[in-house]
């Protein structure tokens, strides 16, 4: 009897401790409900004709404490995405026909804003249970038809005055004052710039962003610029002397002044300084420094800068308008030559200068293949060469006789005095019949590995 009651209150404990362990296991049965009986509108959507409706719900494994924000969001998302955006105005209906953003990305974006620009909307209820958190918003229609008109008519008016600020900077010539005051009518407009906004301007009802993209237009394509000469020559590695300038006109002859130009080499290189902008009177100068690419020709191309003026990051769809403007451009043709090259040279074998020549030769030949020209007079040369090359007996092995060939080459600029090019090669091998033959090989390897690095070393060093 004893042992039966101790085993009975074994088995007692230990169904007692199965029982604990079971409830706290994930695999338990979970709370269905945690805020009351499952709402109506989470049974059926809610359909209301006077109302904007949304609904959302979020994980709370996913998302945590933050689980009643993130179906608030979604709710909010869900909502906006009933109010209708439809696509009336020439310019956004334009800029989709010339590939800058196709409708599906515009509507998207347009739904994106909505969402970030809701207003009026009210919350109506939340319900939860133990996985998800659900959140139920409203927004009425005639509210919010009523708040957007009263934006609308805001922005109207705020576009209206950086419009005709604009225009007044244009009488003036003032381009940059002009350009900004453009771009910031066309900001307050972005929201709207689907819809065809109609306003009083000069006594005329026009739709705003129609006239403000005409004004922009305008603005940028009535420009000519017009350079002081459009063929000069140049000198590689050497500065024009004359200063470069161009003028900013508009079609009438008035200048455009504050108009920023980016000045660039469309062909070939070189080093610009000077002013970037037209001044007072649409005159901007600027003058090449040096030219250090070897072309023949090059191409020197001046156009609007309209990036120097809008510095701020703009939204894509202003980004796009201003994509889509022709910019008035100029470009100037330079016709550079190589510079004229005086060359002495001492070339020796064995401690005796030679009489034929092995490296120079084959140093000229390589620079006339590429248009240099040589002179007789170091007055008459823009670089002065001097070259030095020796050649050692070496040794005699089996009747091939080795020489060693040490060469080094320097060019200064004769106006400056400024070295732009060294070099110098070390026991250069060359092997023959006999010594003689063996100090050509080595000389005429030496010249090979010279010609290999020397021009384009000294393109480089002039950059």
């Amino acid at each position: 009897m004893k042992n039966m009651l101790t085993m009975t209150m074994v088995t007692t404990t230990l169904l007692m401790l199965w029982g604990c362990g079971a409830s706290s296991s994930p695999t338990a049965t979970p709370q269905v409900d945690l805020s009351g009986p499952k709402p109506a509108w989470l049974i059926e959507h809610p359909i209301d004709p006077n109302y904007y409706i949304g609904i959302g719900s979020a994980s709370k494994t996913q998302f945590g404490a933050t689980a009643l924000k993130s179906a608030q969001d979604l709710a909010l998302a869900d909502l906006a995405s009933q109010i209708t955006v439809t696509i009336t105005s020439d310019i956004v209906t334009t800029l989709i026909e010339k590939g800058a953003f196709t409708e599906e990305e515009y509507l998207a974006t347009a739904r994106s804003q909505a969402v970030a620009d809701l207003e009026g909307h009210e919350f109506v209820d939340s319900w939860q249970d133990q996985y998800t958190q659900y959140a139920y918003y409203r927004l009425s229609k005639a509210h919010y038809a009523a708040i957007q008109a009263k934006k609308r008519q805001a922005a109207l008016k705020l576009a209206v005055d950086f419009l005709v600020k604009g225009q007044a900077a244009s009488a003036l010539g003032n381009f940059s004052e002009a350009f900004d005051a453009s771009v910031q009518a066309f900001r307050p407009l972005i929201p709207y710039l689907n819809e065809a906004l109609e306003t009083e301007l000069d006594g005329r009802s026009v739709i705003l962003s129609n006239e403000l993209n005409q004004f922009l237009y305008t603005l940028v394509t009535d420009i000519e610029l017009q350079p002081s000469n459009t063929n000069i020559s140049g000198k590689l590695g050497k500065p024009i002397a004359d200063k470069l300038t161009i003028h900013a006109k508009r079609n009438n002859g008035s200048a455009v002044r504050n108009l920023p130009l980016n000045i660039h080499f469309k062909k070939g290189s070189g080093e610009l300084i000077g002013s970037m902008n037209t001044g007072s009177r649409g005159f901007a100068e600027v003058q090449i420094a040096t030219i250090t690419s070897a072309l023949k020709l090059q191409i020197l191309e001046a156009t609007i800068d309209l990036k120097a003026i809008t510095a701020d990051e703009l939204p894509p769809i202003l980004t796009s308008i201003i994509k889509t403007l022709p910019l008035a451009s100029t470009r100037i043709i330079i016709d550079v030559s190589n510079p004229t090259i005086y060359l002495e040279s001492v070339e020796m074998f064995n401690g005796e200068v030679l009489q034929q020549l092995q490296v120079e030769p084959k140093l000229k030949y390589h620079f006339m293949q590429q248009g240099f020209h040589f002179v007789n007079e170091p007055s008459q040369a823009d670089w002065q060469m001097t070259l030095t090359a020796t050649a050692t007996q070496g040794t005699e092995f089996s009747g091939m006789y080795t020489t060693f060939a040490d060469v080094s080459l320097n060019v200064i600029d004769r106006s400056s005095g400024d070295e732009i090019y060294k070099n110098s090669l070390s026991r250069v091998k060359g092997i023959d019949l006999n010594y003689t033959n063996a100090a050509n090989k080595a000389f005429f390897n030496a010249a090979e590995k010279l010609n290999a690095t020397i021009l384009p070393q000294i393109l480089e060093s002039l950059k």
